[in-house]
């Protein structure tokens, strides 16, 4: 059975793709190309068999400075019934900053501890958590529970302390009361461990606390690397080798920065979504408004503006709102407090995860919150709405294998404080203006 993802449009279908060249750019991740071709490989693999049709990835090559990157046929029917076949050839050109992410990975709890509660101080002095908690609350839920279980560790020693004080005042042994105040403090620590083990919490606050420096102080060295990523798309896009769609895929937290290198490279040359290659954006599981809700960054609300004028360009963001580690179905533009120049850009959409998997498993998926963030990028069960590798590898380009779903705006689920707030506060205020580019 051929997935609905891998179907051409139904009338007056242009011409599949026959090149493609992909930019990838992960999460906050200090995992690097390897592992992100094995990923690729393997669930494209799955993928394959469940959509009726051929993926062949190719082996990992070093590209460039700051990339790697791997071939990828597809072979298959460019609809069903299968009237015609296709075989696509792309290029996938992972732009590496795990690097980075390592240097900046804290293994010290005490750390990890410090830039945590440093953090959140930031994120609600300057009323970027309240913004974020309206827009959607479940990502908000995500990032104040790790501070929530540090606070709760922090007092276990004191409150076991007055507990074993209450123990030996009601009578209790003097033995038993100085015993109790290492069993409830050991207690205390396994709760916590065992919260961080379900939310994967470390990994959380890691890129909570890099993004939060990003929006103020800035890291030098990621802004040069996001240079260096624009001057490769540009370079790409210029490229006369042969290129159907060019398209800039990221995951999580990467979609901030996928967005800023792709907003600078159509601001280092202007036009360029309008010649060459069609230019395309998907984003994943996106955590946009962890940065643009810093009143520090007018950049990147800059960057997200020039973004959404620039009609020439396919945008699709996927999420889902299981997903709890993402901003669900909240239009990353809008919620910068930028004006939206046009609809359905970028283009909302579920990739509908429960569709795809018996209930069981998604069950199980749903419980795991991790490895359901990780979804967007794996095979499923069930053909079904969402492939990714029929997207990234597949006949059609990404706005024409999307037009036929309409955008989910104004999706509601997630809004419960900001209607409350309106009645009693008014209208969400912006973070701030956009920086000049």
């Amino acid at each position: 059975m051929t997935s609905p993802a891998a179907s051409a449009p139904p009338e007056a279908a242009p011409a599949p793709v026959r090149h493609r060249h992909v930019f990838y750019v992960s999460g906050f991740d200090p995992k690097g190309p390897a592992h992100y071709h094995r990923l690729y490989a393997d669930e494209g693999a799955k993928a394959a068999a469940v959509g009726g049709y051929a993926l062949e990835v190719g082996p990992r090559r070093r590209a460039g400075e700051h990339g790697a990157a791997w071939s990828v046929r597809w072979r298959g029917p460019l609809q069903p019934p299968a009237a015609a076949a296709a075989e696509v050839h792309t290029e996938v050109e992972f732009l590496r900053w795990d690097d980075l992410v390592r240097a900046h990975w804290p293994r010290h709890a005490g750390v990890l501890a410090r830039d945590l509660l440093a953090t959140t101080a930031l994120y609600l002095r300057t009323g970027a958590l309240w913004r974020m908690a309206r827009l959607a609350w479940p990502p908000v839920v995500a990032l104040v529970v790790p501070v929530l279980v540090l606070l709760a560790l922090l007092a276990a020693l004191p409150l076991a302390a007055l507990a074993s004080w209450a123990l030996v005042r009601a009578g209790a042994p003097l033995a038993a009361g100085v015993a109790a105040v290492p069993a409830l403090a050991a207690a205390a620590v396994l709760g916590a461990r065992a919260i961080e083990r379900r939310m994967n919490m470390q990994w959380l606050l890691r890129s909570y606390a890099y993004t939060g420096r990003q929006g103020t102080h800035g890291w030098p060295a990621l802004e040069a690397r996001l240079d260096a990523f624009a001057q490769r798309i540009v370079a790409r896009a210029e490229d006369p080798a042969p290129c159907d769609e060019l398209l800039v895929v990221a995951h999580s937290s990467g979609s901030i920065m996928a967005s800023i290198a792709l907003a600078r490279a159509l601001q280092r040359a202007p036009g360029l979504a309008r010649r060459g290659p069609r230019l395309a954006l998907l984003t994943l599981g996106q955590w946009s408004p962890l940065l643009s809700s810093l009143p520090g960054a007018g950049r990147f609300r800059a960057e997200l503006a020039t973004l959404a004028a620039e009609d020439a360009l396919d945008w699709v963001d996927f999420t889902a709102p299981a997903d709890g580690c993402c901003f669900a179905l909240t239009d990353p533009v809008t919620a910068a407090g930028l004006p939206r120049p046009r609809p359905a850009h970028p283009r909302l959409l579920n990739p509908r995860f429960a569709s795809q998997f018996s209930p069981a498993t998604y069950a199980a998926l749903v419980r795991d919150r991790f490895r359901l963030h990780f979804q967007y990028l794996m095979a499923a069960e069930r053909a079904g709405d969402y492939d990714y590798f029929a997207l990234t590898a597949g006949p059609w380009r990404l706005g024409e294998r999307c037009a036929g779903r309409p955008s989910i705006d104004g999706y509601p689920r997630f809004q419960v404080l900001d209607r409350w707030a309106r009645r009693l506060l008014g209208p969400a205020k912006p973070p701030g203006p956009p920086a000049s580019p």
